[in-house]
């Protein structure tokens, strides 16, 4: 874990001695929080609801790639799962909760129309640093190193944002699992006494609320433009 944390700050100073150097980065703090679901998990599987709630911190970069576009790169803490508090013990729907908590650097590339709303879609890399499996007030897993659940895992993502006021920005996004966050074998799923079995393909479904306050966007825009005409 201290490697994973130590080559992910060095991955933000580098993007932080270049925008100083260049002043055509644009940095960003991120808050938000999150709503999601295992599908697969045949607990709140197929339902529109996401039960699960979290928190998604972290800080990102924007570098521009012309006068609409630019390449997102973000190091988050992002907390996902599944959560079901009603249902009675040892039914065909049990009380649930899974916690899965993840390190992750989402890259996306963006589109951006007249200067207030912007597209985004990308991918992101994850990797599970906390996890908590809860079914029936029985803990079945407080441990990554326990198997159950992938230590790496790759998401797809769509982002909608607009601006609130000056720096200030809102995020809604979604994000869905494209690899498995199940690592465990067949025989340790979870299995009701209604007969209802987990899949083996089990995937992060998430929606994710944030606000973003945007660091050196008029400088860098000013100076993306400077560099063109210069060209």
């Amino acid at each position: 874990m201290r490697n994973h944390v130590s080559f992910l700050l060095l991955i933000l100073l580098s993007f932080t001695a270049f925008s100083v150097k260049g002043q055509i980065i644009q940095g960003e703090i991120i808050g938000g929080f999150n709503f999601s679901k295992v599908e697969g998990d045949r607990i709140n599987n197929g339902m529109f609801k996401f039960n699960k709630p979290g928190v998604q911190v972290g800080v990102g970069a924007a570098i521009p790639l012309g006068k609409n576009f630019s390449t997102t790169f973000e190091i988050l803490f992002n907390q996902k799962g599944a959560y079901k508090n009603y249902g009675q013990p040892d039914s065909a729907r049990p009380m649930y909760l899974t916690r899965l908590n993840y390190a992750e650097i989402p890259v996306l590339i963006q589109y951006t129309d007249k200067g207030k709303y912007t597209f985004g879609i990308g991918a992101s890399y994850s990797r599970l640093v906390g996890v908590k499996w809860v079914v029936n007030g029985r803990t079945l897993s407080n441990n990554i190193n326990d198997g159950y659940y992938a230590r790496d895992n790759i998401d797809w993502i769509a982002n909608f944002r607009f601006r609130i006021y000056q720096q200030l920005k809102m995020d809604i996004r979604y994000a869905y699992s494209l690899t498995s966050i199940w690592s465990g074998t067949e025989d340790q799923l979870l299995e009701t006494i209604g007969g209802v079995k987990q899949n083996m393909n089990q995937n992060n479904s998430m929606i994710t609320f944030r606000v973003v306050w945007v660091f050196n966007e008029e400088k860098s825009i000013s100076n993306l433009q400077k560099s063109k005409n210069a060209n």
